[in-house]
């Protein structure tokens, strides 16, 4: 269910994303759309491609970035990424092996389109 919403809470955030200045962090974070591929294939340490983009962005837009150091988004899958990977599936509740499966792909979705983060 989770997943439907997505592109309509994408357009429907950012034409009501509050005005320069009154964003909140996570909001601010919204503003750029991560659109690497739509494909989601599983991803683990030693992948690359547009999909590993695709994570990193997705990665930097779910995690409080005061918090946790963005990724640079290169499309390597390294040790950084699998950590970024373990925090969050830790902070939402997937078991955490650090692998990029559809469950993780879905959740990555979700949160990158809300205007606040996991609690973590």
């Amino acid at each position: 269910m989770r997943r439907s919403l997505t592109g309509f809470a994408l357009i429907t955030g950012l034409l009501l994303m509050p005005l320069a200045g009154t964003a909140t962090p996570a909001a601010a974070a919204t503003t750029i759309a991560c659109n690497y591929t739509a494909s989601e294939p599983t991803l683990r340490l030693g992948s690359s491609g547009t999909a590993v983009k695709q994570l990193q962005c997705q990665l930097n837009r779910s995690l409080f970035p005061e918090k946790y150091a963005p990724l640079a988004v290169d499309g390597s899958f390294g040790a950084r990424t699998r950590d970024a990977v373990y925090t969050f599936q830790n902070c939402i509740g997937l078991s955490v092996d650090g692998v990029v499966g559809p469950q993780t792909w879905s959740e990555l979705y979700y949160w990158d389109t809300r205007y606040y983060y996991p609690d973590c």
